[in-house]
């Protein structure tokens, strides 16, 4: 396998913004992510929100359960990509389908998951990669396309 550090993180990111971009087209908020394993898409996700008019389809977890049978077998060795740094529920389901690497676009400043990542020793132990600013300058300025007010609630102490 490769190493996390000599992966071409970008290049995933920008097929989470691919997802990003379906979920603005719809009018949701433009939140996107894919799950990689030995650099293959193995499973793809954006926000349905609005449109499924329900509160739990992020983009991570309808990524998440596009593949979860794979995830069963290979979730420890896979990187998930986020647009938008992931939620507390989609962080705690990522920990739970065992992936241990995650990489995002945007930090969100308003929730700041990352805190619960260093806070609980639990999660800390199963997160191995927690890594974040990936093209985080196309990801903000879609999140921008969308709303201004919530990307200046998200990026609030930026």
């Amino acid at each position: 396998m490769q190493r996390f550090e000599s992966i071409d993180h970008a290049k995933y990111m920008r097929a989470a913004l691919e997802e990003a971009e379906h979920a603005l087209e719809r009018g949701d908020r433009p939140i996107g992510a894919v799950i990689v394993h030995g650099g293959r898409v193995v499973g793809r996700g954006s926000n349905t929100f609005a449109t499924s008019r329900s509160h739990i389809a992020h983009a991570e977890m309808n990524a998440l359960i596009a593949c979860a049978s794979y995830l069963y077998d290979h979730g420890h060795e896979c990187i998930i990509y986020s647009t938008v740094e992931p939620c507390m529920m989609c962080l705690g389901a990522i920990v739970m389908a065992n992936i241990r690497n995650i990489v995002f676009g945007m930090y969100d400043n308003h929730l700041r998951p990352r805190d619960f990542v260093e806070m609980s020793p639990y999660v800390r132990q199963r997160v191995h990669n927690y890594l974040g600013g990936v093209l985080e300058d196309e990801c903000v300025g879609l999140y921008r396309r969308y709303s201004e007010d919530e990307a200046n609630l998200v990026l609030a102490g930026r």
